[in-house]
């Protein structure tokens, strides 16, 4: 993309020829119609990516139109639920399940990641025009990520979903390269309705239910419509417990008769439990434990080494052993409980024969609430306790004059006692998170649409706000924790009292009292919030001028719009109430335990743009050229220039339809894209992020000292990384090819068969490199004699030292932290294929049958290394680097983590007087979890056969409906009753949080619904 400096003024007056690829209405369908609404008496034409009002514009560019039919064979009770269903979607990165972090996107939140070239590479409209940001973002293949979301979108107030499924930028501007989803809300309703259902997951407690209604009237003589819609959804969620595969971290059962038997990577009960781990600050001989590092444990497991009494013992070293590891899972919910609310009016109204003014006014609340994992201090963040703590079991031998009850015996330790370092520890007593968001949504948008001569137009101001409060209960406060640690009377936290002797992972079976834990016990918050303000002006005509092959099409408009974001950290998070350690001196700009210090950051952008689009039929039917039936030409283009990077990007597009007899049409477009970096990338003035990561090098060590059997059972520490953005990043590139086959066989009536080859080049990708890949590639080069400079070491202590002795391996120190800023990085190019099939079949006098498939094979998913990458994978190739170090976002990614090589879904309608059937089929291929590998590795030509493959996972939906049509009050009542997920599929096995991918399938099992609808 050529980038150049232009002025505003030139910008909004500037003209460019345009065109603009219209999508074609492939299948263009009767929609049903929201209850009370009159029925078409003709099909309605859907046509998206075009701004020319009229223009006959068929077959062009690939579009999948979901209508009301379609949306309810997906059984969806959420916008989230609805997108995923969408073949050509690609994992859901902004998910429910995606909880465990505050950094994350929390709460009720759904993503839209069109050909998973990455979350914000997809742009989601509501009729027609952009929606606001979720407040959230997280990083997503090493980049920081934005999103709308799907759930603001509740599938009743829709009447159908447009998916073009081809990058638009020339058409639509930023954002655009994947392609463009339109919502198109329901309108003009006459009448009114009201809608009850009730959902309940097999053998679960997990139920919700639904009640909406709506009201539509004309008004002034039929001059105008007023529309509005409201709804209420309650969900009461789901104790991880209830799922074998999420109720405990530690999997290994689940994989007993596979080929990953004993593998250690599914046992992922966490260092950090009730069951603490220290160092103390005295001689390692100063104690019969024989280490200054221990971590205790039941007096029951094997090799203790002091007795602390209370049935636990200290036993050396400093990884716990996994039987003493704590189960994360534990006490947590898998599904949330939430509350959603949806208000909305739709006004128009005919000034005069020529001009129509419309508003549509949205409102959209969501309440969510769940239970994670209890507090756990950072490793990267260790907190003293000083020698005088009242339960330091090395503390003074006297005690106000009186030997010291909680001082060990057997202790070579002075009588001044020893400080301790407390490592791993979490707060168990002090119970699970409890986890709150709460949003607030509100759209407005004004405008007017006509005509005046000839010509079309419409313009309009949009105005959307979005805000989130994450709020997180029981959690810890450094500073008032190490003070309650550290009081010397016997209302101090006693730390080393251990957990649950019979199962150390599940609970506390030794809590503090509560008055011991209130003290340091704290609420954290952060409150984020999005904008956009736009203002549009759009013109075209369909018959501007006549060829030979009909009428040619113009459309041209300007566009500005204003985005903004915020991110308001809690005091203890952005740097205003920081922990000095007492004992140590160290500082932490986080006095939160377990979260990295975050400042506030906000930022605002305003975009102006001006696009023109033109329609060339060049040959028509009449012409009766052989071979050539129809040909047809779209040229677009558009200039968008980014105000706060200074960046303006100019891009066009070409499509074309060409029918070469009737009933076969091949197509094709090309076009360029562009995506500016957003508002988190460019305005974060310097994140600090501690992530647990496995240093190789000194688990090398390790490895070759016999102290773990391979670097797959690597421990893991606190490693901090430093990130900032910069306002000198510039906007991807991207181009995009699309070729395909629309097939209408004259002798089959209504039978409609697609097939498009798709591929996307993307080019100055923004995002990091990733701490866990910077480490990596320090391990490679450490074997080799040398190192990176972004990972920042400590110097090698005596420990260290002896660590190292006898490897062959340079010492290597603690990491003190790793350099992972933003950065325009390399290129990604991915490619694949879509197919459709939609039958209307003709009724023969059993009933009406329709038949729809929708299928995306993904060829490959390459994403470029740069030199550093490619360092890493040659390594790895070589067979320097083993299996065990997974290089993420690098190379070919194809079913890697996600990414499936197949998706379809597929319903087959049967309609006969009042009853309605529907059958629904959504399949999602076989990927590879390559966090863990095999043992013994084998040979093959399948570049993941090392890796654990997680199966493929198809459900089905089954429904039956039921119309009363007749002249008693029971007149227009429905009754619907449903099966999502008929034979009760479990989501295949993953090295995941929860047991599963969350953001490819779902955790709620065969679902009975139930559904009553009274219309008006």
């Amino acid at each position: 993309m050529k980038t150049f400096k232009i002025t505003r003024m030139a910008l909004l007056c500037g003209a460019s020829l345009f065109a603009g690829a219209a999508p074609m209405a492939a299948w263009a369908q009767e929609t049903e119609q929201p209850a009370g609404e009159p029925q078409p008496t003709e099909p309605e034409i859907v046509v998206v990516g075009t701004q020319i009002q009229g223009a006959k514009i068929n077959d062009v560019l690939p579009v999948t139109v979901l209508d009301e039919q379609a949306i309810e064979n997906t059984g969806a009770a959420s916008g989230d639920e609805l997108f995923r269903a969408i073949p050509q979607a690609g994992t859901v990165a902004f998910n429910e399940q995606n909880e465990t972090t505050a950094n994350n996107a929390r709460g009720d939140v759904g993503s839209i990641n069109l050909r998973d070239l990455g979350t914000g590479n997809t742009l989601l409209l509501i009729n027609g025009r952009r929606m606001t940001l979720h407040p959230g973002f997280q990083t997503e293949l090493l980049v920081p990520v934005v999103s709308s979301d799907t759930n603001e979108i509740a599938p009743g107030s829709v009447r159908r979903i447009e998916v073009l499924r081809d990058g638009a930028s020339a058409i639509y501007g930023a954002d655009a390269v994947a392609g463009v989803i339109n919502t198109v809300l329901k309108g003009n309703l006459r009448g009114g309705f009201l809608e009850a259902d009730w959902r309940a997951s097999d053998g679960t407690s997990l139920y919700s239910y639904r009640l909406s209604g709506g009201l539509g009237f004309d008004f002034g003589g039929g001059r105008g419509n007023l529309t509005v819609y409201g709804g209420y959804f309650h969900e009461n969620g789901m104790p991880a417990s209830e799922r074998d595969y999420a109720a405990d971290d530690n999997r290994l059962p689940l994989v007993e008769g596979t080929d990953f038997e004993g593998d250690s990577s599914f046992n992922n009960r966490n260092t950090f439990g009730p069951f603490g781990q220290f160092d103390i600050q005295a001689p390692s001989g100063s104690t019969p434990i024989g280490d200054d590092d221990f971590y205790l444990q039941p007096g029951t497991f094997p090799d203790c080494d002091l007795d602390f009494g209370g049935g636990i013992c200290a036993r050396s070293g400093s990884t716990p052993t996994s039987a003493v590891r704590y189960n994360r899972n534990f006490g947590n919910n898998l599904i949330s409980r939430k509350n959603r609310y949806n208000a909305m009016a739709l006004l128009n109204y005919d000034l005069t024969d020529n001009v129509e003014a419309y508003v549509e006014a949205s409102y959209y609340r969501s309440e969510n609430r769940r239970n994670i994992t209890p507090s756990a201090i950072l490793s990267a963040v260790p907190v003293g306790i000083s020698r005088d703590a009242y339960y330091n079991p090395f503390g003074p031998a006297m005690r106000d004059g009186q030997p010291n009850p909680e001082r060990l015996p057997g202790t070579t330790i002075s009588d001044d006692g020893a400080d301790l370092i407390m490592e791993r520890y979490r707060f168990v007593d002090a119970g699970n998170r409890d986890v709150s968001v709460d949003k607030n949504v509100y759209r407005m948008v004004a405008g007017l649409r006509g005509n005046f001569g000839a010509w079309d137009f419409d313009t309009g101001l949009v105005y959307s706000e979005a805000d989130t409060i994450d709020l997180a209960r029981n959690r810890v406060s450094l500073t008032l924790m190490q003070q309650q640690i550290n009081l010397t009377t016997p209302d101090a936290y006693n730390p080393f009292n251990g957990g649950c002797l019979e199962d150390p992972g599940n609970g506390d079976c030794t809590p503090n009292p509560q008055s011991s834990i209130d003290p340091f016990r704290i609420s954290v918050f952060r409150k984020s919030g999005t904008s956009l303000a736009l203002a549009d002006f759009k013109v075209s005509r369909d018959d501007l001028f006549s060829l030979p092959g009909g009428d040619v099409g113009v459309a041209a408009g300007v566009e500005w719009r204003k985005e903004t974001f915020y991110d308001d950290r809690d005091p203890r998070l952005d740097g205003t109430i920081t922990f000095t350690d007492s004992v140590t001196g160290d500082f932490n700009g986080s006095d939160v335990a377990g979260t990295s210090p975050s400042p506030d950051t906000s930022g605002k952008r305003q975009v102006y743009s001006a696009f023109a689009e033109v329609f060339v039929p060049l040959v028509s039917p009449d012409l009766d050229i052989p071979l050539v039936e129809e040909l047809n030409l779209q040229l677009a283009g558009r200039l968008e220039h980014f105000k706060d990077i200074d960046e303006t990007a100019a891009v066009p597009r070409i499509a074309g339809s060409w029918t070469v007899v009737p009933g076969v049409t091949l197509r094709g477009a090309w076009s360029r894209g562009f995506r500016a970096p957003n508002l988190v990338q460019v305005n974060d003035e310097g994140t600090t992020r501690s992530n647990t990561r496995d240093d190789f090098i000194v688990c090398q060590a390790q490895v070759e000292k016999g102290i773990i059997d391979d670097l797959g059972a690597c421990p893991g520490a606190g490693v901090i990384s430093f990130r900032s953005g910069t306002e000198n990043l510039v906007p991807e590139d991207s181009t995009n090819i699309n070729l395909g086959v629309v097939l209408e066989p004259g002798f089959i009536p209504g039978l409609t068969l697609t097939a498009d080859y798709w591929r996307v080049k993307q080019t100055g990708l923004v995002g990091t490199f990733g701490d866990d890949n910077a480490i990596a590639l320090d391990y490679l080069r450490r074997l080799e004699g040398s190192s990176n400079p972004n990972v920042v070491r400590l110097a090698p202590t005596a420990e260290d030292i002896a660590l190292f002795e006898g490897t062959g391996i340079a010492p290597a120190g603690k990491i003190d932290y790793v350099i992972d800023d933003y950065l325009n990085l390399d290129s990604r190019v991915s490619k694949g294929w879509d197919f459709g099939l939609f039958y209307r079949v003709p009724d023969f006098g059993l009933g009406k049958f329709r038949l729809r498939l929708n299928a995306a094979r993904l060829e490959s998913f390459v994403q470029s290394a740069g030199p550093d990458g490619q360092e890493l994978l040659d390594g790895i190739a070589a067979g320097i680097v083993p299996l065990d170090v997974t290089v993420g976002g690098l190379g070919e990614l194809l079913e890697v983590d996600g990414r499936p090589k197949w998706r379809f879904s597929g319903s087959v309608n049967w309609e006969s007087g009042p009853v309605d059937v529907g059958l629904f089929g959504n399949y999602v291929g076989r990927v590879y979890d390559t966090s863990v590998s095999r043992d013994d590795p084998i040979v093959s030509d399948d570049p993941n056969a090392n890796f654990f493959p997680v199966d493929p996972f198809f459900t089905m939906n089954l429904s039956v409906a039921y119309s009363i049509n007749n002249d008693t009050p029971l007149d227009g009542t429905r009754l619907r009753f449903a099966i999502n997920n008929l034979f009760d599929e479990d989501p295949p096995l993953a090295d995941e949080t929860y047991g599963f991918y969350s953001d490819l399938h779902s955790a709620r099992g065969r679902v009975f619904h139930v559904e009553l609808r009274k219309k008006f």
